[in-house]
């Protein structure tokens, strides 16, 4: 069923560009954001790849010093040494500013191997949390590679639709499950891939703790075998379409295939964000920047 799984463009992105130039026989560095002093529009562990010729793929400071690291990675993969720069404030560079006067400090490695970033690969294929530490004479950093959330989406109409472009968007992978043959009709259209619900009735390959469900059928004696084997496993999101007194009804026929109290209370019905959302795609702002939120949590 996971060959079906839609990978967001943003799938390990790094990791296997890197070890793609390494193949090649290229050298690089790997760039990591080590320290913030004020604000800064990416988190702490960020990361940016450089090839030796210059060409560089992510962003640390949303492209007011981007080009400048890059180009002082070149220098360092041609002299063979790792480097701890400063940008922003207290750095030498004058003419470089970030926003809000922010400074931050970004160690530039050029010695990463192969077989290191391939371990880091295999591990983010196989689900798991990779811890990497990244030391110098000035600094010891664990960066944490978590795999690529991902959102199992099942049941019918423009919502489920609506749901898989906007996680897409935002760097979660998707797995569509449709009710019926006119879902599977507009996944196509929004050129999507989903698979029929008369095809699966076992999903336990699909859940772990990276990934969110989101049931938004109609018929809602549908979900509740599918909600049960959710409810068993480390999903760090279950939600479900319908209203409040829908959701009631709900939790009564779970409660008659005996999840407990504490189960019941993972599932977020009514699904999503309260912003009064009123068409599909709205709904789908709403629930994916629910997903959103736990996932951060969870991981937190």
């Amino acid at each position: 069923m996971l060959s079906n799984l839609i990978r967001s463009e943003q799938h390990f992105e790094l990791i296997e560009s890197a070890i793609g130039w390494l193949e090649s026989g290229g050298r690089i560095a790997l760039i990591t954001l080590v320290n913030i002093e004020g604000n800064a529009p990416y988190p702490v562990g960020t990361q940016m790849l450089v090839r030796e010729d210059g060409v560089f793929r992510g962003q640390i400071t949303g492209g007011c010093a981007e080009q400048a690291i890059a180009d002082q990675a070149v220098h360092q993969i041609k002299a063979g040494q790792n480097s701890v720069q400063r940008y922003g404030l207290g750095s030498p560079y004058f003419d470089i500013q970030l926003p809000c006067g922010s400074g931050i400090d970004v160690f530039i490695d050029v010695g990463q191997s192969l077989r290191d970033l391939q371990c880091i690969q295999q591990g983010l294929e196989q689900r798991k949390i990779v811890p990497f530490e990244i030391k110098s004479e000035r600094l010891s950093f664990i960066k944490k590679y978590y795999p690529t959330p991902r959102l199992f989406l099942l049941g019918q109409g423009p919502i489920l639709v609506s749901c898989a472009k906007l996680a897409l968007e935002t760097g979660l992978d998707v797995l569509c499950v449709a009710q019926n043959e006119a879902t599977l009709k507009l996944l196509k259209r929004a050129s999507l891939v989903g698979v029929g619900l008369n095809e699966y009735r076992d999903f336990s390959e699909v859940y772990d703790k990276h990934t969110g469900v989101v049931s938004l059928f109609h018929e809602h004696d549908l979900e509740i075998a599918i909600l049960s084997q959710a409810l068993a496993s480390e999903a760090f999101y279950i939600g479900a379409l319908g209203s409040k007194k829908t959701h009631a009804a709900r939790l009564d026929s779970l409660r008659t295939e005996h999840i407990n109290e504490v189960n019941l209370a993972r599932i977020h019905g009514p699904v999503g964000v309260d912003i009064m959302a009123k068409t599909p795609p709205q709904i789908a702002i709403s629930i994916v920047s629910q997903v959103i939120d736990s996932y951060n949590k969870s991981i937190d």
